[in-house]
């Protein structure tokens, strides 16, 4: 494993890490996976994409796991200037500037292709990414358990009134997507009703073969998730490109499932990404 750095055009330095495997196929010598954190978490953590990144190896492809400027709850920036970020502090509109860091940085490494993962506020920022700012290294997108957001009434009118006062920098405690502290303009950013991060009128805009991942405990539990499979299912006739699998029993951590994501996203990837080049 080697661990790798990527600075941003603003001049965010992030890390991360990528592992090769000992054995190589050929055919996939020049592609990479490219694995996302959700909020809260960083390029190392345990769970899912840990899973996902082992697995993947296995079956003889690179990964790469790598931190956004949103990595851990709270962080200090390193770069050009002292900036704080953390889920507390980030912009999920910078994702733009952080994604495309570091597919340009696997693609200086001669990796040509890059299949760009993400979980929970990862798949977000995957899909958000190759919406606005297209990268024509990406040869598919695959969210695993990406969230639509909605707010909580007594949160957001908490925030909107810190921010109507200018107090728009100032952390306070939410629940939901889980108990952190964001502030409020954050917050509002994210999570308001107005709706500017939400997936789903995103992946009309995608021109890759897209996979969503969604456990079912998710859609029956989560207003986060509980619209995803209707949605998508709406939007597919008018997409030939984007899919959806189920994992039946699965919570977004995939706690007793965590092989699964990346079983299905490689199937997938066999038929759909690589049985068409």
């Amino acid at each position: 494993m080697e661990l790798i750095r990527a600075k941003t055009a603003d001049s965010v330095l992030l890390d991360g890490s990528l592992q090769r495997p000992v054995e190589h196929d050929s055919s996939l010598r020049n592609t990479v996976w490219l694995l996302v954190h959700g909020t809260g978490g960083n390029f190392y953590s345990a769970g899912v994409l840990q899973v996902f990144a082992e697995q993947l190896v296995r079956a003889k492809h690179s990964v790469a796991r790598i931190n956004t400027r949103g990595h851990d709850i709270i962080s200090t920036l390193s770069g050009g200037r002292s900036l704080s970020g953390g889920a507390a502090f980030e912009s999920i509109a910078d994702c733009t500037h952080d994604l495309r860091a570091w597919i340009d940085e696997l693609t200086r490494r001669d990796f040509s292709r890059v299949v760009l993962v993400g979980h929970s506020m990862g798949g977000v920022k995957a899909i958000f990414s190759q919406a606005h700012d297209p990268h024509p290294n990406v040869a598919a997108v695959i969210g695993v358990s990406p969230p639509r957001f909605c707010h909580a009434e007594w949160h957001f009118r908490q925030a909107s009134e810190l921010v109507d006062s200018g107090r728009g920098d100032e952390l306070m405690l939410v629940q939901q997507p889980l108990p952190l502290w964001l502030t409020a303009a954050g917050f509002l950013a994210k999570y308001g009703p107005h709706d500017h991060f939400d997936f789903l009128p995103l992946l009309p805009r995608l021109n890759r073969p897209t996979l969503l991942i969604v456990g079912t405990e998710s859609v029956a539990l989560s207003p986060a998730f509980e619209s995803v499979p209707a949605a998508v299912q709406k939007l597919q006739p008018s997409s030939l490109q984007l899919d959806l699998q189920l994992v039946p029993g699965a919570n977004t951590g995939y706690s007793g499932h965590l092989d699964v994501p990346a079983r299905l996203a490689l199937e997938w990837f066999a038929s759909v990404v690589n049985g068409n080049v």
